[in-house]
């Protein structure tokens, strides 16, 4: 079923009619707490906003079969206002010869069975910027995640950008402060909130946009609340690949800084400033690699 010559306002009527024979078909099996405790065959590309590089989605392209093969879901639901943006990426896919759909949907299609077994035969998904809270709200807890997640374990690729990105974690930065002033202007416990994400990315928390936008306060703050998870800031136009391995990859054009506070000595009063020793930080560019295992980083040569 092609969704990639339909206008994008018609994806959604069209999809509620493709349900509807899909609900026909006998539902797939659900995803079990016995499928996570496989070890991950599949990659996870994970970029920090700005224009994507040509050559990550290249990588991802031919991390989903290679071209003429890949069939990739394109998940637009971050933003209000997509038309634009996911028009622009479903024709970069488009010209490395990837079968991409765009596949808008409401939290109450994507609790379907029929939804579910449409996304069965995809190889790659690839979720859009905008508001990592709406693509949370959206499909945290529903079968299409399910098939997503099994997809994964089985060899698929998943993918995204901006919010795209920082959804990824278990433990997600919601780009909210706790407090009114809006602002992350301080490095201090207990000022960042944090929501629940997909959690294709145990043990870590992601930010993006990172150098662009400096949000070292940001990521270091969540870092110090939860010192057991790795923080991740991924600048513009770069990405983190996720290995089977468990390694992490850098591609792309600028940097990932890595915040590694987990053998960290921490003390705070009890205005929320806190004291700390022994984080580790790593700055990686294009072909450096992070093993968060060991905790160890090679570097390019070149």
């Amino acid at each position: 079923m092609r969704f990639i010559s339909e206008p994008i306002s018609l994806i959604t009527c069209f999809l509620r009619h493709a349900l509807i024979i899909f609900g026909l078909l006998s539902a797939g099996p659900a995803f079990s707490d016995k499928t996570k405790d496989l070890p991950l065959r599949g990659n996870l590309i994970i970029v920090g906003g700005g224009d994507t590089p040509v050559a990550v989605q290249e990588r991802f392209v031919a991390l989903a079969g290679g071209p003429g093969k890949a069939r990739i879901a394109l998940f637009p639901m971050a933003s209000t206002a997509f038309d634009e943006e996911a028009r622009e990426v479903m024709a970069d896919f488009q010209k490395l010869n990837a079968d991409t759909h765009l596949i808008n949907l409401e939290r109450k299609e994507a609790q379907l069975e029929s939804t579910a077994q449409l996304l069965e035969g995809f190889s790659g998904y690839w979720f859009l910027g905008g508001d990592q809270n709406r693509l949370a709200a959206t499909l945290l807890g529903t079968r299409v995640l399910d098939v997503i997640e099994r997809r994964y374990q089985e060899g698929a690729v998943i993918g995204g950008t901006s919010a795209g990105a920082a959804v990824m974690t278990s433990e997600m930065l919601t780009g909210k402060p706790k407090s009114d002033k809006g602002e992350f202007l301080a490095i201090a416990r207990g000022t960042i909130d944090v929501g629940k994400g997909f959690g294709f990315l145990p043990g870590a928390i992601v930010d993006q946009h990172f150098l662009k936008r400096a949000r070292y306060n940001r990521l270091l703050s969540a870092v110090l609340d939860q010192p057991q998870l790795i923080g991740v800031g991924i600048d513009e136009e770069t990405a983190l690949q996720v290995r089977p391995d468990g390694r992490w990859e850098v591609l792309g054009n600028s940097y990932v800084k890595v915040i590694d506070a987990r053998r960290a000595r921490l003390t705070h009063d009890r205005k929320s400033i806190v004291g700390a020793s022994n984080i580790r930080l790593h700055l990686l560019p294009r072909g450096g690699v992070f093993d968060p295992k060991k905790g160890g980083v090679t570097l390019p040569s070149t």
